[in-house]
């Protein structure tokens, strides 16, 4: 074919030739250009079926305009084959660099950017490539990644090359290809894993000499540690690609901007366990093996007073339940789990419950070998369970070798009740709580209320019951009989337990909620005192710093840092920090910190599917990145949900107005207000969000219906 004429396409030389056909490079005749022209196999346009979908495929990858995707220029069909024609660029592909050997970390991180940035882009659009491998990875001269033969790959309905039946290249196909099942994005992560393995270690994850050897490899076995390979790989990089290549998909990152994250972890706050300091611990959910399911609270209440009890310890950096939240009810890998969490110890476990009788098995394993460190069983009555949990929790330090005060001695030994009627109510009130929403708020104003009415000194049932409240008058009804009942709760929770941080801090809030913001400071500036690393002072103070009283970006910059020390996976700090950045005109940084909000959010729901408020803040994370394609599908999930929620709608607000929306924000804003979420009040005026949208009549009318 070499100097004949294709439409209006003049073939040059050829360049390639492979399962998906052959490729040419070719010069356009009409726009002067050279392009790479592929001519597709026979077998994948002998029928007006498959020629259609051939059509409707390079449509949609016509539309991908990205860096490091190759762009597709024009479709066309001559001697009954169909061709496309593609950008073309001089270069070699990745196959040539990874058959010479492992490559350099920096490169392998730098590539695997530019790799999960074109995926990102495509699978924003809907297009799942299918064939990830080094051979559709181009190499550009200026040493950057274009990713090719999008909409070329899908055409064969998924499976194997050699045999015809479906496309993918073996090796780097997923284990939901292999079994002829339906596949989305996750299943070119996995083919993504594939190759950062390959690049790392210089060799294939599963290499087996037959085809039926890597096939068992793939659906059965794991692929070998790439510290055997190179012990130089990072804990972060080799998490991010064992998790890539977990064999269920919903166990895998689940987007491209999750693994970008990652991948730019060095960056971000969001380190692995190899940084943390020695005695870094997480309690992850007790499993429920009791006959009756309800008692799932009865668990996770068990787990939180653990994760309470290792708190105290000062010697001991324990990761809170927000951040474990995501792995409850999951089979994992503690090395993973290590990696993600930034912990060097985890402690497993599970309550069997059996009339009056209860038995709690718990396990201190170490992250960096995945061995036991201590194990042990604890058998009693239900009456007993105080002591029960106050013993796992004194054991687990002990096996720690960590040193108690007397202080902490008794702290650990206190009860919270004598009554376990009060208590079972009090962690259904918490369980409530920490679901969030308004109708859960109510459920667990109630279920406080009836653990003060079996217990009516029961200090945490006051505190909680005053968090509620307050949770109340600050997101979902902002009537002042809230505050006035959560001032009442609080007071009652500081007469019985004065020492307690928790109490001090609802003190703060009260201060905070009627504008007393000098005393709301010193409060919680004595919190931190007594409590260092007490995450939510940090936070406030951040916001009191940002947006209340002298202005002051640096001061408001480091403590929103500090709360991301504290929680790098609590998407709070991430948000702010987004915003901040934003005005502070450092975009890179604030595109960093809205990835650590995409992914932190997206593994939280993977636990709340239904959270609203969640959901609202991932759609802000994406609008903060620019994501508008999936800020958009996730804005109509939350109308779907739609209860009315004032934090949810604030938050649609925010990502409306970063896309430019500003009649949808401002719709979304009065919602909120009118809800009764006080927080409009407090933070429209100096949320970066909507500093598009501050010269505009509407809003300018609407900040002053706040006065």
């Amino acid at each position: 074919m070499i100097g004949t004429t294709i439409s209006h396409y003049r073939i040059l030389e050829k360049l390639g030739e492979g399962g998906m056909g052959i490729v040419y490079k070719a010069q356009d005749t009409r726009l002067e250009r050279l392009v790479a022209l592929k001519f597709l196999p026979a077998d994948l346009s002998e029928t007006p079926d498959a020629r259609q979908r051939f059509i409707n495929e390079a449509k949609a990858a016509s539309a991908l305009n990205h860096p490091n995707v190759a762009t597709v220029y024009d479709i066309g069909e001559a001697d009954l084959r169909s061709f496309i024609a593609m950008e073309y660029v001089e270069g070699d592909t990745l196959k040539s660099r990874v058959k010479a050997g492992r490559l350099p970390l920096d490169q392998v991180k730098a590539m695997g950017l530019e790799i999960a940035e074109g995926l990102q882009a495509a699978h924003a659009k809907g297009i799942v490539h299918r064939d990830i491998k080094p051979d559709n990875l181009l190499l550009t001269s200026s040493g950057h990644i274009k990713i090719m033969d999008f909409g070329v790959a899908k055409l064969g309905n998924g499976g194997m090359t050699r045999t015809g039946t479906t496309v993918g290249t073996l090796a780097y196909m997923s284990p939901e290809q292999l079994v002829a099942e339906d596949v989305d994005q996750r299943s070119d992560l996995w083919s993504f894993g594939v190759v950062l393995y390959e690049m790392v270690a210089g060799e294939l994850p599963f290499r087996r000499g037959t085809e039926a050897a890597v096939i068992y490899e793939i659906l059965n076995r794991d692929p070998t540690p790439l510290e055997t390979h190179r012990p130089d790989v990072p804990p972060t990089l080799r998490a991010v690609i064992s998790q890539l290549l977990q064999k269920d998909p919903a166990s895998r990152p689940a987007s491209a901007a999750e693994v970008i994250a990652r991948l730019r972890g060095s960056g971000t706050g969001i380190t692995a366990a190899s940084s943390a300091p020695a005695k870094t611990i997480a309690v992850l959910y007790f499993e429920n093996l009791s006959s009756e399911k309800e008692s799932d609270y009865f668990c996770a209440g068990i787990t939180e007073d653990i994760i309470t009890d290792l708190s105290k310890v000062r010697d001991l950096r324990v990761v809170p339940r927000t951040d474990v939240l995501p792995f409850r009810n999951k089979e994992v890998n503690t090395r993973q789990v290590g990696d993600a969490l930034r912990v060097n110890y985890i402690v497993a476990g599970s309550v069997r419950k059996a009339g009056n009788r209860i038995r709690i098995t718990a396990q201190l394993v170490g992250t960096r070998d995945g061995y036991d460190v201590w194990a042990d069983r604890f058998d009693g009555l239900v009456e007993d369970i105080f002591d029960l949990q106050n013993e796992a929790s004194r054991r687990i330090v002990e096996a720690l070798k960590v040193s108690l005060t007397q202080a902490e001695k008794d702290s650990l030994a206190k009860k919270p009740t004598d009554d376990l009627r009060a208590y079972d109510f009090y962690m259904r009130g918490r369980e409530y709580l920490n679901r969030r929403g308004r109708k859960n708020t109510e459920a667990a104003i109630r279920m406080f209320e009836n653990a003060l009415g079996i217990d009516a000194n029961f200090a945490a049932a006051f505190a909680g019951l005053g968090e509620a409240c307050a949770s109340m008058y600050e997101s979902y009804d902002g009537r002042s009989l809230w505050l006035a009942r959560a001032i009442e709760m609080n007071q009652e929770a500081l007469g019985r337990d004065p020492g307690s941080v928790e109490v001090q801090f609802g003190i703060a809030m009260v201060y905070w909620h009627q504008g007393r913001l000098a005393e709301a400071k010193r409060t919680l500036l004595a919190v931190l005192e007594a409590d260092p690393q007490f995450f939510p002072a940090c936070m406030r103070l951040g916001i009191l710093a940002e947006r209340h009283g002298d202005c002051d970006l640096q001061a408001a910059l480091a403590w929103y840092r500090r709360a991301s020390e504290l929680r790098p996976h609590d998407d709070d700090p991430w948000r702010y920090l987004a915003g901040l950045y934003r005005k502070l005109g450092q975009v890179n940084a604030a595109h960093e910190a809205a990835l650590n909000v995409i992914e932190i959010t997206s593994r939280k729901l993977e636990a709340s599917l239904e959270d609203v408020v969640l959901l609202s803040r991932l759609a802000e994370g994406y609008a903060r990145y620019g994501g508008k394609e999936e800020t958009h599908a996730i804005l109509r999930r939350v109308l779907e949900l739609d209860s009315g929620d004032g934090q949810a709608l604030y938050n649609c607000a925010c990502a409306h107005a970063l896309l430019g929306e500003g009649t949808s924000a401002l719709l979304s804003l009065r919602r909120a207000f009118d809800s009764g979420f006080r927080g409009v009040v407090h933070s429209v005026r100096a949320d970066s969000a909507f500093d598009s949208m501050r010269s505009q009549p509407e809003f300018q009318k609407f900040i002053a219906e706040l006065q």
